[in-house]
């Protein structure tokens, strides 16, 4: 029986120091039913003489050269559309294969029911070609066989840790990728971590084949992209937005997964933030961390899974977003009393009205289930109409006056106050403060959001 074309594809720009050596390792392969398609993505230097020379020798190259330049991410894509085998392998231009990486990759993928990728472990080299002291990634099991696709890609996904590897690590069936959907979640491009969301939506099929055997290598040198500051920084900005797409695909299904994972990411974005300092680099990492936080605290929902837009939707707009006009403390659980004070020297209806309809905002959000109000007890009886009035404009709730010159001496721990937006009352004993916005004194406005 014939065996099953693999399409090996070697994006290219500028490659000269290390193409030779790359298309060597794909041309060795004990595999010989291959095609191997370069994407010059219009170098300027002598990659087109190079992969001329090459071609000249192997009729299984095939050479496409760009006019204009596709980019890091469009050359690849351009490939993938051009690619006649039943599998692919990309390998990158300044990466390594040894010589029965597609064989063992083919073999396994063919041995191992319902696989949806098959790749190895790796080892990082120089410039030189040699192995890097401590390169070596550690193996995912003893022996080769399969691995589960949802829990490999939890373990990916809660560690923020790429185990799997870059692209010339994977082999996959060609049916199985939309070269449209490349690089991207929910319609968004990743800065970095484009290949790892390949890598989760093939999880998603099925279990992987892995053997511990290195197949490839990967080559770091000074002249790569993924060293560029800039590129970094997205790079950590991609991991909320990838933990988010791939939690409503299925990975990460309990929520104490997904807090994990979150937490790693809010983890290396706030590490990240203390060493760069500041500068235009910096927004991108502290977007990571206002998108893990924003997880983290829709995470304490009752209904944290029903929104399924995308988080940088949800984070930015409505509920959640409304949910950051609140000190976070409020929603991380129920507090036993909620307490407001009427501090205005004559009694104020506006006043009334706001903070009772701060109570129901409290009820709802299940952040307190007894209310009292404070007022000054020359001031009691003219308040009681101004909070019945305000009791009748909305959903009974029911709220206790309690007469005192110092409502701040009625806090006890683990009590929220409720307060006008900027008031000092609570004097800082609350275990949180609910903030009223001075505008939601006029009837109908609300001071917060909904749970």
């Amino acid at each position: 029986m014939t065996d099953p074309l693999v399409s090996i594809l070697v994006p290219t720009y500028n490659g000269e120091r290390f193409l030779r050596a790359a298309l060597r390792s794909a041309l060795d392969q004990s595999y010989r039913s291959i095609e191997v398609i370069v994407g010059d993505d219009a170098s300027t230097d002598r990659t087109a003489a190079i992969l001329a020379d090459v071609a000249a020798t192997d009729p299984r190259v095939r050479v496409v050269r760009h006019e204009t330049n596709l980019g890091g991410f469009g050359n690849p894509a351009r490939l993938l559309e051009l690619a006649q085998g039943e599998y692919v392998k990309y390998l990158l231009h300044d990466d390594v294969l040894a010589t029965d990486c597609v064989r063992e990759l083919v073999r396994g993928m063919q041995a191992t029911p319902g696989a949806s990728m098959a790749f190895s472990r790796r080892v990082v080299i120089g410039e030189d070609g040699r192995p890097i002291p401590g390169g070596e990634f550690p193996a995912l099991l003893d022996r080769p066989g399969a691995i589960d696709g949802r829990e490999l890609g939890d373990g990916v996904l809660e560690n923020c840790n790429n185990v799997i590897g870059e692209l010339t690590t994977v082999l996959f069936r060609r049916e199985d990728v939309d070269p449209a959907e490349l690089w991207q979640v929910d319609g968004r491009r990743l800065a970095v971590l484009g290949d790892l969301a390949l890598w989760l939506r093939l999880l998603a099929r099925g279990p992987a084949f892995y053997t511990p055997r290195a197949l490839s290598r990967f080559r770091v040198h000074g002249g790569q992209s993924s060293k560029d500051p800039r590129s970094l920084a997205r790079g950590l900005r991609d991991w909320p937005l990838l933990i988010d797409w791939a939690t409503r695909a299925g990975f990460l299904a309990d929520p104490q997964q997904q807090r994990r994972a979150n937490l790693k990411a809010l983890l290396m974005a706030a590490v990240r933030t203390g060493e760069l300092g500041g500068g235009p680099e910096a927004q991108a990492v502290l977007e990571a961390t206002f998108l893990a936080t924003a997880r983290l605290t829709e995470l304490n929902r009752p209904d944290a899974g029903d929104d399924l837009r995308p988080l940088t939707v949800r984070a930015h707009a409505g509920p959640l977003y409304d949910r950051f006009a609140q000190e976070l403390d409020v929603w991380s659980q129920p507090l036993p009393v909620a307490l407001a004070a009427l501090t205005a020297t004559t009694p104020d209806a506006a006043e009334a009205t706001a903070l009772v309809a701060a109570f129901r905002e409290v009820r709802e959000a299940g952040a307190a289930d007894r209310f009292l109000l404070a007022v000054a007890p020359e001031l009691l009886d003219a308040a009681v109409p101004l909070v019945e009035a305000a009791l009748a404009e909305g959903d009974d709730v029911d709220v206790e006056l309690v007469p005192t010159d110092s409502p701040s001496t009625l806090l006890r721990d683990a009590w929220l106050a409720v307060a006008l937006r900027g008031q000092t009352w609570h004097g800082g004993r609350a275990e949180a403060v609910w903030a009223v916005d001075s505008s939601c004194a006029d009837a109908g406005v609300r001071s917060s959001v909904a749970p």
